[in-house]
C-alpha cells in the first residue's frame, strides 16, 4: 500500500494539469442588458470560477460562478459550460423595472444559473462566448430575471 501512494499522488498531479480549456484565465467584456466585466480562471480539469462585475438600473452587481466545461463536436478549443453561483449589488429602486414601486437605493440578493459555449481561438489569445445566465432576487425585491444573455470577448492568459 505504501509502495501505491507516490504513484496515486503523481497520477493526481498529471491529471490535475490536464485542462478543459485551451488557457488558465481569462479577462474581458461582457456585453448583455446588464453590460460589464469578466474574469474566468480554471481551477481544474474542467471546473472554472468566474466573477463578473456588472452595471444596470443605476446601480453595479458582482456575481460569482463555478462553471463546469465539456469539449463539443471534438473542436479543439469549442467548449459548452454549465453552472451556478450568487450575485450582490445595489440599484436605484426608484428606477421602473419589472413593477417595482420603493424609491431609493437597495441592496440586494440572489443566485444564478449559467449556460453557454466558449470558443477559445488555437492561433490568438482571445476567446468568444454565448451564455444565458438567468437569475432570483432572494433578499430585496424578490424576483426571478431570464433576460440576461450575452457575448463575453476574453484575453487569454494561457
Amino acid at each position: 500500500m505504501k509502495r501505491n501512494v507516490p504513484t496515486l499522488l503523481f497520477l493526481i498531479f498529471l491529471l490535475s494539469a490536464v485542462k478543459a480549456q485551451d488557457y488558465h484565465t481569462g479577462l474581458g467584456l461582457r456585453a448583455s442588458v446588464s453590460p460589464g466585466i469578466s474574469v474566468k480562471h480554471f481551477f481544474t480539469t474542467n471546473m472554472a470560477g468566474e466573477g463578473i462585475l456588472t452595471v444596470r438600473w443605476g446601480g453595479f452587481n458582482a456575481t460569482g460562478l463555478a462553471e463546469w466545461h465539456l469539449p463539443v463536436f471534438d473542436t479543439e478549443g469549442f467548449y459548452f459550460f454549465y453552472g451556478g453561483g450568487a450575485h450582490l449589488g445595489v440599484w436605484d429602486s426608484g428606477r421602473d423595472y419589472y413593477g417595482s414601486t420603493k424609491d431609493g437605493t437597495n441592496l440586494f440578493l440572489g443566485v444564478d444559473g449559467i449556460i453557454g459555449l466558449e470558443y477559445a481561438f488555437l492561433d490568438i489569445p482571445l476567446s468568444i462566448g454565448l451564455d444565458w445566465k438567468p437569475g432570483m432576487n432572494i433578499i430585496s425585491d424578490f424576483g426571478f430575471f431570464f433576460d440576461d444573455l450575452a457575448i463575453s470577448l476574453r484575453y487569454l492568459f494561457r
